[in-house]
């Protein structure tokens, strides 16, 4: 959230459904700040998450709306023919970004992009020109015909999980060495950066973001790297700023930018915070218009996923409409603890045959905001926290509950305390009478509770060596072998 949260306004989540070339797809994004309207555009394979800063310290000046690109964060992947692209061009990355300001209706734009989002903002540039004010390219990657062959063939390997949870062990690895090499395959003196290592847990944060993009991780990768950014700088006609951070491992590429037209200018920077403040004073300078200071309006596909809630305390639900035409249910469904809403899709299709379902993530669960926490208790706060967002109930009516109208909640498994909690909530501030369905509830003894609080949650904090990670594959693993996952004998097999 913002600092200065009376002067502009503070960062919110939002999905998008845009309509195009690639297909129906839904886009998420954070956007904050008044003004002139700039996309932030992040590296690869990160989320907008990474320009949350860049949100809060220019909101003043501009309005900022940073999207996940697709099959990143929380977008969808580019579709050919319904299926996700495996191979696309950086053309296509910029071609997909003008669709997303189509449908958010931003008619001219400045650009800061950041290493991949870099490479995306020159592309911009180069193919919409009437609609691009300006671009700060942030680490611009030059590279070869040798280098770019070789990272090709090394830097972006297949990444398939396995049963032994070693996936995660290289992962790890190969996140570390991001901090010591570029590239980070080449283990020599010429290769080595000067960086701190970073702490586990921002390791961490990336890790994540990296298993959310899964296989597809390489795709706005290699566009990048293959995008031959120095063969469009020639002929650009919008205002271009190339920076980077003298620490940057793409700094020494800013030297190998020979031939440019007129209008980009060549500024090293001497640290991050000076590539920043540089890339800000060039936006500035060349403004594009200021949006309309609503978002998107609700899509009107038959699935699709919406935010609900104040900033800060955002609740992502998939909403899938009811196949029949006179059903007058609403029902909410509750994922298991440790899950997300993604888990439900079956299920919400299944009773999508008789109601409007809204399968909620949980707070802190998938895209939802963390939970609040206070006195009242976390399965409280938890219920708090949805029933302010469930408001109103159905998107097809303006009222919570208009009569007639049926609302249930679903709870799964050790969802069940949340659901009964919620339906409480509901009648007891907004005067909703919910039905409760449990599946599967823990049914536990207080010999079972005191298990479980001695073996059953361990912290998972993460470690420099990534044995977290380890443990919480095989604890996933076991909650499929035993039950409760943690007594690992006969008794607890489950066939």
């Amino acid at each position: 959230s913002m600092s200065d949260q009376d002067h502009y306004p503070i960062l919110q989540r939002h999905f998008v459904t845009v309509r195009g070339q690639f297909g129906t797809r839904q886009v998420h994004y954070r956007r904050g700040g008044q003004g002139p309207a700039v996309l932030l555009l992040h590296q690869s394979p990160q989320s907008s998450r990474e320009m949350e800063p860049i949100i809060d310290a220019w909101g003043s000046r501009f309005t900022l709306i940073a999207p996940d690109a697709p099959g990143y964060g929380f977008s969808q992947p580019l579709l050919n023919s319904g299926q996700p692209l495996q191979a696309a061009s950086i053309d296509d990355f910029a071609a997909a970004t003008l669709e997303f300001a189509d449908a958010l209706g931003l008619p001219r734009f400045g650009v800061y992009g950041f290493h991949t989002g870099a490479s995306i903002g020159v592309a911009l540039a180069q193919g919409f020109p009437e609609r691009v004010a300006a671009v700060a390219a942030n680490g611009l990657v030059i590279l070869t015909e040798e280098e770019l062959a070789a990272i090709l063939r090394e830097y972006l390997p297949p990444f398939v999980p396995c049963w032994d949870g070693s996936h995660l062990a290289w992962l790890w690895a190969r996140l570390r060495e991001q901090t010591i090499f570029f590239p980070w395959h080449e283990h020599r003196a010429t290769t080595r950066m000067d960086f701190d290592m970073p702490p586990a847990d921002r390791l961490q944060q990336g890790l994540q973001e990296f298993l959310a993009a899964g296989d597809y991780y390489h795709v706005a990768y290699g566009a990048a790297f293959s995008g031959h950014a120095e063969r469009r700088l020639p002929a650009l006609t919008v205002p271009v700023l190339v920076t980077a951070s003298a620490r940057d491992p793409l700094a020494g590429h800013l030297a190998r930018i020979e031939k440019r037209s007129a209008t980009v200018q060549i500024a090293p920077a001497s640290d991050a915070g000076d590539a920043v403040n540089r890339a800000f004073a060039h936006l500035g300078e060349h403004a594009g218009n200021v949006p309309a200071s609503h978002s998107a309006p609700p899509s009107a596909e038959p699935t699709a996923s919406e935010y609900r809630g104040a900033p800060g305390q955002q609740v992502r639900f998939v909403r899938t409409a009811c196949r029949s035409t006179n059903a007058r249910r609403t029902v909410i469904l509750l994922h298991a603890v440790g899950s997300s809403a993604a888990a439900l899709g079956s299920l919400a299709c299944t009773l999508a045959d008789h109601a409007e379902v809204l399968a909620v993530d949980l707070p802190g669960h998938g895209a939802s905001d963390p939970a609040r926490s206070d006195d009242g208790g976390a399965v409280a706060s938890t219920a708090r926290q949805l029933a302010a967002a469930l408001l109103p109930l159905s998107a097809a009516n303006s009222a919570a509950a208009p009569a007639g109208h049926s609302v249930s909640i679903l709870g799964v498994g050790n969802s069940a305390p949340v659901a009964i909690e919620l339906a409480r909530q509901l009648r007891a501030r907004h005067h909703i009478e919910a039905s409760i369905v449990l599946l599967d509830p823990p049914a536990w003894s207080a010999a079972d509770i005191k298990a479980w609080l001695q073996h059953g949650l361990p912290a998972l904090t993460p470690v420099w060596s990534g044995g977290h990670l380890l443990e919480a594959w095989h604890m996933v693993r076991d909650s499929r072998l035993f039950k409760p996952w943690f007594r690992r004998e006969r008794g607890g097999i489950r066939h």
